[in-house]
């Protein structure tokens, strides 16, 4: 037990006095908030720009309502985003597209608007512009054409309505969204809150988890490397020096989570204070105690479990190259949550995010993400984690084995079948 505390004290020591450990910690939170930062300083940019929209009417009568409606769209200092330029049919309609696509292409035009006569044709309305991706662009205007093709169809019916009626029939519904629950209560909460409050979360844990995996691997090869294992292993077991570096690295995931969690705890507290009832509220509750303490659990759990295999290929594998290659299915295994973020969030309780969130190598990051958006049956919660202790043990008594003759081994890396033979002992 003494020489096991020595190696964790080791582990844990070396990488806390590091500098780069707390330039890490610091850095990881100020380059999430960055991102967002950044992210919201472009659009500023993008809604400061004017654009110049050419409309070819086929009708004729639809350019008043839609130059109208979109004036609506204002840039920061009040002038309207998009201009529009009627362009009177020449020939046909492709006749008239085609000679303004030139202005198109030098950037005059950030597109151009075909309406054809037929206004009930599926293919009667179409926007031709360079970048397509304008997707900000591309909602404005075809809600100003939206409207505008009411309009005109209200006309033919040999209805009455002026622009100011027009104007209130095609107003927007703003709905607010109030997440209800089990005591009673419904606080407001949009799909922006439930989203980034989980991403967040998601975020810190997968860098984790990769981060320390990784850490612990390189750890493992470098001494293997250097021949240092072999003077270690004098006086330690494998199984010793194994779990104490997994267990000193995962203290120093601890320490960073810890004080993440402390810094959360205190800005809910700050915010809490400063504007109790200025719409925080849906996104203080990513900031509770139960929720910081299923991140523990999760946390933990995933840790022991991604660090019991990356440990192993350390153990196998004779360098970096080789290294890089056998923990790709590792890394993957963490990138996937990551890409399926949206779709749990906007369903967590489908049946495919229930079967996921079991699955013990994706379970740290799903069955969290479904907590952080809608509180799964406890006995999934509990199946879940219990799944996780059983594949964590049997996860440590493989790699054990593995370890015990993969540190000492040199050459030409085993191949896959060799590793699960040792697993199996």
């Amino acid at each position: 037990m003494h020489k096991l505390l020595m190696v964790i004290r080791r582990e844990y020591l070396e990488r806390v006095r590091k500098r780069s450990f707390w330039f890490g910690t610091l850095l990881l939170p100020l380059l999430m908030v960055g991102l967002v930062v950044v992210q919201l300083f472009l659009v500023d940019l993008e809604t400061g720009k004017q654009g110049k929209v050419a409309l070819v009417d086929a009708t004729g009568k639809l350019s008043s309502i839609f130059e109208s409606k979109l004036a609506e769209e204002k840039t920061k200092d009040g002038k309207p985003t998009f201009l529009v330029e009627v362009a009177p049919v020449a020939g046909s309609l492709e006749e008239t597209r085609r000679r303004l696509e030139p202005r198109v292409l030098s950037g005059e035009f950030l597109g151009i608007v075909t309406v054809g006569e037929n206004l009930d044709s599926d293919s009667n309305f179409r926007f031709y512009a360079r970048n397509v991706g304008n997707i900000t662009a591309q909602k404005a205007i075809q809600g100003a054409l939206k409207a505008a093709v009411v309009g005109l169809r209200l006309e033919k019916s040999h209805l009455n309505v002026g622009p100011e009626e027009l104007k209130k029939l095609l107003a927007p519904v703003e709905m607010e969204s109030f997440e209800v629950k089990a005591r009673g209560e419904a606080k407001k909460r949009g799909f922006d809150e439930a989203y980034f409050g989980t991403f967040a979360f998601v975020m810190v844990l997968y860098m984790s988890l990769l981060l320390y995996g990784v850490a612990v691997m390189r750890g493992i090869l470098e001494e293997k490397s250097n021949r240092i294992m072999e003077v270690l292993l004098g006086s330690l077991t494998p199984d010793q020096l194994m779990s104490g570096k997994i267990l000193g690295i995962g203290l120093v995931g601890l320490t960073q989570v810890a004080i993440y969690a402390a810094s959360a705890g205190l800005l809910r507290l700050y915010v809490g204070l400063a504007s109790l009832q200025a719409g925080w509220t849906g996104a203080l509750d990513a900031i509770s105690f139960t929720t910081m303490g299923y991140f523990f659990t999760f946390f933990l759990l995933g840790y022991f479990l991604y660090t019991s295999l990356f440990a192993a290929v350390g153990a196998v594998c004779n360098s970096e190259q080789e290294a890089q290659n056998l923990q790709t299915p590792l890394v993957m295994c963490l990138v996937i949550p990551m890409v399926m973020t949206f779709f749990f969030v906007a369903h967590p309780d489908s049946p495919y995010a229930v079967v996921a969130s079991l699955i013990p190598l994706f379970a740290p990051m799903l069955m969290f993400m479904r907590i952080m958006v809608l509180t799964p049956p406890f006995w999934q919660i509990a199946l879940s984690i219990l799944l996780l202790f059983l594949t964590i043990y049997l996860f440590f008594r493989g790699v054990a084995r593995i370890f015990r003759i993969g540190v000492l081994m040199y050459g030409k890396r085993p191949t896959v079948p060799e590793i699960l033979k040792w697993a199996r002992g």
